[in-house]
């Protein structure tokens, strides 16, 4: 059996949870499948997968779309609505801050467990292909399912058509990875639906930069000279001088943030953290001025340590605001490629 015990999912002294993730999609054209297959074959341009990792990438069942193709075709009845539903599309990971702590085996242990999730959703046989993706920001699976019925019909309905069924998923998804340290998502919660497009935006969207503090940045400026006095910054003008670097490294995200409500929240969180990073170091810049230089530089590099957590703290707060502020909203059907908690 394994264990989470090794697992670093503490932080500040508190539990930091780490999610079971799972979403899907519905693909009711041929044409559609085709699209996502190459995509996870890495077969078109794909921005956001670095090549020079995609050779790590497995895939399961089917090495190629055309071959992927071929036992969608072999399962697909040949009496079937226009509208049917013809594969449906998953996407299964886990929190970006579980990855970085898992241990090879747990990694493999997880997508095992993925796909025998869904073998016994599905079946093994209705698994035409699964892709285990290593060159993307979070390791993930996607796998493609065809939802045919024991007597051979194709009914997306019967397998994930209603609110109960998707939620039902979400639960019995998270606990056959629950001893991975991995949980369930809040359970009725009202979780906006995800695309998958969008989910995959999300993996690869980088995180607000750092800002570097020098050592010579610290010491007081003297703004004026006299004969045989001079004035020098107060810490409060010193410290209002260094948040305003602070907020200047994080210019780039700040713009891009404009127009996009996730981005905005990731805005909001840049200034908190300068605002905070302010106040925190009026205390140590009151004791700076009788230390030598090299005192100043190992100051520095403190103050450059309480930001990078500050940093952690805030992200980690930003995902737990917006995982509410979603509960909060109402949901969207399935049937436009989301999920459900």
């Amino acid at each position: 059996m394994l264990r989470p015990a090794n697992l670093d999912t503490k932080r500040e002294g508190r539990d930091v949870a780490a999610f079971a993730i799972m979403r899907c999609k519905k693909l009711a054209k041929m044409g559609n499948v085709a699209a996502s297959l190459k995509h996870a074959y890495r077969e078109r341009e794909t921005p956001n997968a670095d090549a020079s990792r995609t050779p790590d990438n497995d895939h399961w069942a089917a090495k190629s779309t055309d071959e992927a193709m071929g036992r969608l075709r072999e399962l697909l009845p040949e009496k079937r609505r226009k509208d049917a539903v013809l594969a449906v599309e998953y996407v299964m990971t886990a929190s970006p801050d579980w990855w970085k702590s898992a241990s090879q085996e747990q990694q493999a242990a997880f997508f095992d467990q993925a796909h025998k999730w869904l073998a016994n959703k599905y079946g093994a046989d209705r698994i035409i292909t699964a892709s285990i993706h290593r060159d993307e920001t979070s390791p993930h699976m996607t796998a493609f399912v065809v939802p045919l019925t024991q007597d051979g019909r194709l009914s997306a309905k019967e397998f994930i058509g209603n609110k109960a069924q998707m939620t039902r998923d979400q639960t019995t998804f998270a606990a056959s990875v629950a001893e991975l340290g991995l949980q369930r998502g809040i359970e009725g919660s009202k979780a906006r639906h995800t695309r998958i497009q969008a989910f995959y935006e999300a993996l690869e969207r980088p995180p607000v930069g750092h800002a570097t503090i020098e050592a010579s940045a610290v010491q007081p400026k003297v703004l004026r000279k006299g004969f045989f006095t001079k004035d020098v910054e107060t810490p409060e003008a010193v410290a209002e001088r260094l948040t305003k670097a602070v907020r200047k490294g994080y210019d780039p995200a700040l713009i891009a943030a404009a127009g996009a409500r996730e981005m905005a929240q990731k805005a909001k969180q840049a200034q908190e953290t300068a605002r905070d990073l302010r106040d925190r170091l009026k205390p140590v810049l009151e004791a700076l001025g009788p230390l030598n230089r090299d005192m100043q530089a190992k100051a520095a590099q403190i103050i450059k340590a309480v930001g990078d957590k500050l940093l952690t703290e805030q992200r980690e707060t930003q995902r737990q605001k917006l995982a509410e502020r979603q509960r909060n909203r109402p949901s969207r059907g399935h049937d436009r490629g989301g999920y459900s908690r």
